[in-house]
């Protein structure tokens, strides 16, 4: 009679075991970064306890790996000049604050001139600009505040594409003034 019990009650507690498992493995609580990077393998790189939260004003230095970029796109080894882009990629970030319009500034290397890079942010903007010169240019475009998110919980996706292989050596926005 005891030995049914006893084996009644393991069966039921490895039953609710494997139950709050499975409600966990439905609804994970992970942060958006590591969200992004091992269960949807939107961005690049991981960085541990990291958040994707963009201090305005700082300044990426792309010659190093960045949680920021997409997976798509970019160069899987930055080097000391930067980090390619080839084709389709981005940068997704989150903003603590929602600014009223976002100054982007970037350092980036063109094979030759006349290169273009266009710019998009949703589905509502895009811009494309031609670089003026082969070698280093600096890139400045404004994005606009309406269309950026500051909810810790939805990414910003800034979508950056170009014909030629580009090198980015930095990426900073500041709030626009």
């Amino acid at each position: 009679m005891f030995k049914k019990a006893g084996f009644a009650s393991a069966i039921l507690a490895l039953s609710g075991f494997y139950l709050y498992t499975l409600y966990l493995a439905a609804h994970p609580q992970v942060s958006l970064s590591y969200r992004l990077y091992y269960m949807e393998g939107k961005t690049q790189f991981w960085e541990h306890n990291s958040d994707l939260v963009y201090h305005t004003g700082n300044q990426l230095d792309l010659a190093k790996p960045s949680r920021f970029l997409s997976s798509e796109g970019w160069a899987s080894k930055p080097t000391a000049q930067g980090t390619q882009l080839q084709g389709e990629g981005g940068l997704y970030f989150v903003l603590s604050k929602q600014p009223d319009a976002l100054t982007v500034l970037a350092k980036v290397d063109s094979p030759k001139a006349g290169t273009l890079l266009k710019v998009a942010l949703g589905h509502n903007w895009t811009t494309t600009i031609k670089l003026a010169k082969q070698g280093l240019n600096e890139v400045k475009l404004n994005l606009p505040g309406n269309l950026l998110k500051a909810d810790p919980s939805q990414p910003n996706f800034l979508a950056i594409s170009t014909p030629e292989p580009l090198n980015f050596h930095t990426v900073q926005m500041k709030v626009a003034q």
